[in-house]
């Protein structure tokens, strides 16, 4: 199976807008949907900076995203470094490139996204005093961190750019239609900052954006969004009345049948890994480091063994199974929704920061990361599950 990569098109193909976002050499807030090019934007910016031999840093909320993010960039090093040597690229990969939470425990405290902004200040001003100031920051899934952050950020540096969506606004710290508001005039009260809208969506069929936008009826940009251009494709494929091993045995098809194709099998809980883990397993797939590519799987959420953590860091490799809060940023061929009937439990259950496991916007997300081919499984059919009209159910194509 194929190594995932994080998907970088051609800097000459970026779109009218997506050039507006990049060509500005100050702070700028990107906004825009799932597959509106935020993240390609950010990593172009970022990338002209290592070039310019400015300090600099670029921060993401989930691990998996920057895992890819450093995979392509090492993949491509050659053209997107330029004459930099393998000593330099390794030394921007593996230290200007990081979670923002990780970042900010190694090197001051765990943060505390309850806290207050003059404790934010004194953290980011400790932080700069102990050479942890920059020329550029950037940030990708910006809607992931609290206004705090904003308030007080270029107290780390002289420029900063953010990346965000209100669709995607997982962790609540602000109410969906004020995310980028908030954010912008939060920076704008430091420093004069630009914001940039980008409005196309690049990824996903019309079909797949359509079953994406059901999940968040009440969000206006995503029912407003013009899907006219959008390419046609496959209807997405849900079945329900299925007992797990025959919602195992699908997935085993799916993969079976597209072995060059990356894809993303999105769980609820930790609890659903070991069932999944061992039926790729007992049909020859491994996770360790050295198994087959041919026969290779990675998975991954938050506090997972050590020791796998830092095999997928090294080797992330389709198919990839993770959790619907890890899956943002992330984009495959095929994403598979396995064991959706425990969509119920998952919105109704919170996790130890005392959010659900899963809401609507995270269906949103989890849907929108598919280019090509969605799968949804489950045994009874959820409240959270649009309705598949007869029509689409006769037009399934069986295994």
């Amino acid at each position: 199976m194929p190594h995932f990569r994080f998907n970088l098109p051609q800097i000459t193909l970026l779109t009218k807008d997506q050039k507006l976002a990049y060509n500005p050499k100050l702070p700028m807030l990107v906004t825009g949907g799932p597959g509106s090019g935020k993240t390609v934007v950010t990593i172009y910016r970022f990338l002209r900076a290592v070039r310019n031999e400015k300090k600099i840093i670029l921060f993401t909320f989930n691990r998996t995203l920057i895992y890819s993010i450093k995979g392509t960039l090492r993949d491509r090093a050659e053209e997107l470094f330029g004459n930099l040597d393998q000593k330099q690229i390794d030394d921007i990969v593996d230290n200007q490139l990081s979670t923002f939470f990780i970042w900010h425990k190694n090197n001051v405290c765990p943060f505390n996204d309850t806290a207050d902004e003059d404790i934010v200040a004194g953290n980011f001003a400790s932080l700069a005093a102990n050479g942890n100031y920059f020329e550029e920051l950037f940030i990708d899934e910006g809607q992931d961190l609290p206004p705090a952050v904003y308030s007080n950020i270029f107290t780390l540096a002289d420029s900063v750019s953010v990346g965000a969506d209100r669709a995607q606004n997982y962790r609540r710290y602000y109410e969906d239609d004020e995310v980028e508001d908030i954010i912008l005039e939060n920076l704008k009260k430091q420093k004069h900052t630009q914001d940039q809208y980008l409005g196309e969506n690049f990824r996903n069929t019309m079909e797949i954006f359509e079953l994406a936008r059901k999940f968040v009826p009440n969000n206006r940009r995503v029912q407003d969004m013009d899907v006219s251009e959008f390419r046609r494709g496959n209807k997405p494929d849900i079945r329900s009345g299925l007992d797990q091993l025959a919602q195992l045995d699908i997935i085993m098809q799916v993969i079976s049948q597209n072995r060059n194709a990356n894809i993303g099998i999105l769980l609820h809980f930790r609890n659903e890994f070991p069932v999944l883990r061992a039926h790729l397993e007992k049909n020859g797939y491994s996770c360790a480091q050295d198994a087959p590519e041919a026969s290779s799987y990675s998975y991954y959420y938050n506090d997972m063994n050590g020791d796998d953590e830092l095999v997928v860091k090294k080797k992330l490799c389709s198919p990839f199974i993770t959790t619907f809060e890890s899956c943002k940023g992330l984009e495959f061929d095929i994403v598979i929704m396995p064991f959706f009937e425990n969509s119920e439990p998952a919105m109704r259950k919170l996790n130890r920061e005392g959010r659900a496991y899963a809401t609507q916007n995270h269906y949103y997300v989890a849907v929108t990361r598919a280019k090509n081919e969605i799968f949804i499984l489950c045994n009874e059919p959820p409240p959270s599950l649009p309705n598949v009209t007869e029509e689409e159910e006769e037009e399934e194509l069986p295994f």
